[in-house]
């Protein structure tokens, strides 16, 4: 058994402690909270204390949504955004670099980079078909979707093998969006998900092309699958929202999450918290293609449970999660950074479904955890989160707990 004391612990589940500790034993956590009460419960001679002097113990953060297979492009930041279409063609150009093992030498690379950032847990977007030999190792936890294309497909099995999957280390189903992925796929494969009380991930509402293409069925979005060969002319809009077609659908649930969220009303908002679904915001990802922020605030006001991803490197300058945090409070100053810090930490753990277990610092909540040097003094929580959020994303942090030494 290990006490670890520092000036500050925020556990992610209750209000920051100060002159706080973390009870540890056999790779779980015990307990949190003030150091005098833990060490008089848990004190004896066999217990060692760790000081970490001027640093706040904090969760390991957990990124709702990347793609690692695109860890090497690393593209200069564009001087304006370029808009979802002229990227996305750049994309398709990566794509054809993408050989197996170079797909497994990007992933490692990714992951190498997430956990120096401080990131305990990643959700990794895979896409078939799938590499038996991509085996998933460098970080504690790791969540794979199996991601679908195929607007001219009409059955899961077009797309998703079981052989494939039964020699694959995967956990769950993704579908694309509802401008790439045939509605039928989208509503099998969340059938096939909540079959298993999986979670289903998609993105939604990204950028105002897919908007117009869901609700009316022209535009860009349909000039792409014509040029594709993927267009199936005997689909038919729905004429409504993207948020609005998936409830139709019977897609919306507390298993689903939904990605991007950037152009979206407030009454697809009153949807989503009332649907109990799940959002993860990738705000640099959005700036750096379209230059525009999702409303953070609103989904936030709605009690939606809410987490961040980085994306991929196509579009994002690092997998640094504090740095999508830090982004969230430069550009909504409004929104308190404990929230911010709890969305990028407990936040992602729920809407994976892991929240027993990573997220937060709680009883039974698993090792490592994350010492970040903040410095100075704080007299409100919100100060404090700030200072976490900045002082991790120039990553000035340790790991805590990672051998059986600590």
């Amino acid at each position: 058994m290990h006490i670890h004391r520092a000036p500050w612990i925020f556990s992610g589940i209750g209000p920051a402690v100060a002159d706080g500790a973390v009870v540890v034993a056999n790779g779980r956590i015990l307990a949190s909270g003030p150091f005098r009460h833990l060490k008089t419960f848990y004190g004896g001679a066999s217990v060692r204390v760790w000081d970490h002097e001027g640093a706040a113990l904090v969760p390991g953060a957990v990124n709702a949504h990347t793609h690692l297979d695109f860890s090497l492009l690393c593209p200069p930041k564009p001087l304006k955004p370029p808009g979802f279409f002229r990227w996305v063609s750049g994309m398709f150009e990566a794509k054809k670099q993408l050989t197996p093992s170079r797909r497994r030498e990007a992933q490692d690379v990714g992951r190498a980079h997430a956990w120096q950032a401080g990131t305990l847990c990643l959700a990794n977007v895979i896409n078939p078909p799938l590499d038996r030999d991509l085996k998933v190792s460098g970080l504690p936890h790791e969540y794979q979707f199996v991601e679908l294309l195929g607007f001219h497909c009409r059955h899961l099995q077009e797309v998703f093998s079981g052989e494939e999957v039964a020699h694959t280390a995967f956990v769950s189903l993704a579908a694309h969006s509802l401008y790439a992925t045939s509605w039928n796929l989208v509503v099998q494969a969340k059938a096939w998900c909540r079959s298993r009380g999986l979670p289903f991930s998609i993105h939604v509402a990204e950028h105002l092309p897919e908007v117009h293409f869901v609700r009316h069925g022209t535009g860009a979005c349909r000039l792409l699958l014509e040029s594709l060969g993927r267009w199936d002319a005997t689909w038919r809009p729905l004429g409504a929202s993207s948020v609005r077609t998936l409830q139709l659908l019977g897609v919306l649930d507390s298993r689903t999450l939904m990605v991007h969220m950037v152009h979206v009303n407030d009454e697809d908002w009153d949807r989503v918290a009332r649907s109990g679904a799940a959002v993860c915001f990738c705000p640099r990802s959005n700036l750096w293609i379209q230059g525009r922020m999702p409303n953070i605030e609103a989904a936030l006001k709605r009690g939606i449970p809410c987490g961040l991803g980085t994306d991929s490197r196509a579009s994002n300058e690092d997998l640094n999660l504090f740095r999508e945090a830090a982004t969230v409070l430069e550009a909504e100053p409004s929104i308190d950074p404990a929230a911010v810090l709890r969305m990028a930490t407990l936040g992602g753990a729920r809407a994976l479904g892991l929240a027993s277990s990573i997220g937060h610092l709680g009883p039974g909540a698993s090792t490592p955890f994350l010492a970040v040097s903040i410095g100075g003094s704080f007299s409100v929580e919100s100060d404090l989160a700030e200072a976490i959020i900045h002082q991790a994303a120039q990553e000035r942090l340790a790991w805590v707990g990672t051998g059986t030494a600590d």
